[in-house]
This record gives structure tokens, C-alpha cells and sequence, in this order.
């Protein structure tokens, strides 16, 4: 907000509305879990609910509560613990572009990293990744689809380690590959 300008900083402090959406978002007890901020006109406007595409010109900024609120575990939202309470994210109109870029660069190493899996067991490790690559495979053709392009996904690099994917798993990621294309 250090970029705004004093103005819109106070017309955006100023509006009920706005002061009413955060409010109800730090109370300890709420119903509200995120928030959405995007800018209009001259000031910025919080929303409990998202904006439509159509709104979304620029970027926005989505707050998301770490854990729901509730009446035996109330947590006060302060400036000495928001930083574990409260999660910033960026929005824009490629919400799905950027949910694929996160699930591949951010979460899929993670899942694939061995020591994450020490305590799996096979079975459970190839249900997860084949499931992970199911929803990855999804969201690729669902962003081709919004964009009026036919994009096929390429199959998963690895499963997990190479020293534990076997030729035998290897053919079954690709026979899954062309059968997910096929439909």
C-alpha cells in the first residue's frame, strides 16, 4: 500500500464497507476466511467475496486465514502474530495458470522429494502422485479449453525417485498419458 499514494490510502481506510469487511475478517471469532482486495477507482475495496473476471484488470490480493476461528480455540489476529495467522496471495485473471504453475514448481518437488516419502509406503506413494498428476493433467487441458486451445499434457517426468519407477510403471504412466488424451 506504500505505493498508492495518501489519497487512496484514505479513501480506502474511510469507506464503512471496507472497514466492515476487515473488521469481521480479524475479529476472533468469524465466519469470514478470506478476503478479497482489488482496487476500484481511486481506492482499494475489500471484499469477502471474489471479484469477477471481468473486474479483475490488474492485480488483486487474496488474505486467507490460517485456521477457522471457533469459540474453545479463538485466535486474535495482531501485528505480532499475522505473519502465522494470515496468508497474502496475488490474484489476477490466469488464477488457473497460476494454481498450475504452484502445483508444478512448488508442490510437485516437494511430494517427489524421497525424504518426504520415507514413511509412505508404495502403494500409498503411486495412489498420491497418480492422483497429483491426474489433477495437474486436469488443469492443463481445463486452461487450453478457457483459452480455445486443444493442450494435451506430456506425462509426469518421474514418479517419485527413478530408482523405485520401474520400466513396468514407466509404460503405465505413458499408457495413462494417451488415454487421458484420447478423451
Amino acid at each position: 500500500m506504500k505505493k498508492l499514494g495518501d489519497d487512496k490510502i484514505k479513501n480506502t481506510i474511510t469507506n464503512e464497507g471496507n472497514v466492515k469487511t476487515i473488521d469481521d475478517f480479524l475479529l476472533p471469532v468469524t465466519h469470514c476466511m478470506q478476503i478479497y482486495a482489488t482496487q476500484k477507482g481511486d481506492a482499494i475495496e475489500f471484499s469477502p467475496d471474489p471479484p469477477p473476471p471481468k473486474k479483475l484488470t490488474k492485480k488483486g490480493l487474496l488474505i486467507i486465514r490460517v485456521r477457522p476461528s471457533a469459540k474453545d480455540n479463538e485466535v486474535q489476529i495482531t501485528l505480532d502474530n499475522i505473519d502465522q495467522e494470515v496468508i497474502f496471495m496475488e490474484i489476477n485473471k490466469d488464477t488457473l495458470g497460476n494454481l498450475h504453475s504452484i502445483c508444478n514448481e512448488v508442490y510437485m518437488p516437494v511430494m517427489g522429494n524421497p525424504y518426504n516419502m520415507v514413511d509412505w509406503s508404495d502403494l500409498v506413494t503411486k495412489d498420491l502422485m497418480d492422483k497429483f498428476h491426474q489433477f495437474m493433467a486436469h488443469t492443463y487441458v481445463t486452461i487450453g479449453q478457457i483459452k480455445g486451445r486443444t493442450l494435451l499434457p506430456l506425462p509426469p517426468s518421474d514418479s517419485g525417485t527413478a530408482e523405485k519407477t520401474s520400466s513396468k510403471d514407466k509404460a503405465n504412466l505413458l499408457e495413462n498419458a494417451i488415454m487421458h488424451w484420447s478423451k
